[in-house]
């Protein structure tokens, strides 16, 4: 994958520890300031957000962002391209920085544009300002729960974070989180059959868990949606497409799991997410640039899977 060592871009990543993969923090992951929020409202254009189709972090305040209804107001940049040194900025081609006379053919860039010493991983989803040409976040809970808060004019008030539930949502992500949406890349990237092994037991383990709460409830939390549904949908959706063949959680797929699959097609058939998911790149650029598994670099068929069936899911509360 590679990283910035002291601003120079290195082709090795410190990622692998005992032949286990352990990802590293996000480097501007602090709280986004109550400034920056009231800003996005009252000056549309300032803050830009650099994401990934293929990435399942980055995807996560891209789907806020559609439903805030902030397209007009937060700019949308999609980093493609052959991943040479990390993300390609604009499919390999120059990007002028917004504001700016800088122009940037690697992701890396922006980060070794503001801090010209950076060790450290390139990632997105990039929250970027601007005004300052700086970055504001690299964390996509932090610009998620930043853009849940965002009030613009004419918009009812509508949360992805209602403060009664905001510490089950806490303790809820967390154990999503390791088990399932890291678990599927420490299976993916591990170098020893340990590793391995445990980090299939948990995917599966934390899936199973999943499929009994989601009998009962049509969301996470109840009848509706929340922060938690979208971030476990990132994961769900690359499931059967990636994680089951590339990173060889091979035990049960997506569509074994009966509440699951329909839980998943549920937040899918949401109207204002229409046209934001886009499985062929999710694969492609997986199958070509995540974990050393296709050394010839093969995109797969996609497997069959209906995601407009009905998902029957209505009644539950």
């Amino acid at each position: 994958m590679g990283m910035l060592y002291k601003g120079q871009w290195t082709d090795k990543d410190d990622i692998i520890h005992g032949g286990a993969y352990m990802r590293p923090e996000s480097k501007y992951n602090g709280e986004i300031p109550i400034d920056v929020i009231d800003n996005i409202a009252t000056s549309p254009g300032r803050y830009w957000l650099i994401g990934s189709n293929s990435c399942q972090w980055s995807q996560r305040p891209m789907l806020m962002r559609h439903l805030k209804k902030l397209d007009k107001h937060i700019p949308l940049h999609i980093a493609h391209g052959p991943r040479l040194e990390g993300y390609a900025i604009n499919g390999g081609s120059e990007w002028q920085i917004p504001r700016s006379d800088q122009t940037i053919n690697h992701l890396h860039q922006l980060y070794t544009l503001i801090d010209n010493t950076y060790t450290g991983r390139s990632t997105v989803p990039v929250l970027w300002d601007c005004q300052t040409q700086r970055i504001i976040s690299n964390e996509s809970s932090q610009i998620m729960l930043a853009l849940d808060k965002v009030e613009t004019e004419g918009q009812r008030r509508l949360t992805y974070y209602p403060s009664a539930l905001i510490e089950e949502m806490l303790a809820t992500d967390s154990w999503i989180y390791n088990g399932l949406s890291n678990g599927v890349y420490k299976a993916g990237f591990a170098q020893s059959q340990h590793a391995y092994n445990q980090a299939v037991e948990l995917v599966f383990d934390t899936l199973d868990k999943l499929e009994l709460i989601l009998m009962k409830k049509r969301f996470l939390f109840g009848n509706d949606q929340t922060a938690s549904d979208w971030k476990l949908f990132t994961t769900l959706i690359r499931f059967d497409l990636v994680y089951y063949p590339l990173h060889r959680c091979t035990k049960k797929r997506l569509i074994d799991y009966p509440n699951l699959w329909a839980y998943t097609r549920d937040l899918f058939q949401t109207q204002l997410i229409e046209g934001v998911v886009n499985f062929p790149t999710i694969v492609a650029a997986s199958f070509q640039n995540d974990t050393s598994n296709n050394p010839f670099n093969i995109i797969p068929v996609m497997p069959d899977l209906d995601w407009k069936e009905p998902h029957g899911r209505d009644d539950l509360r």
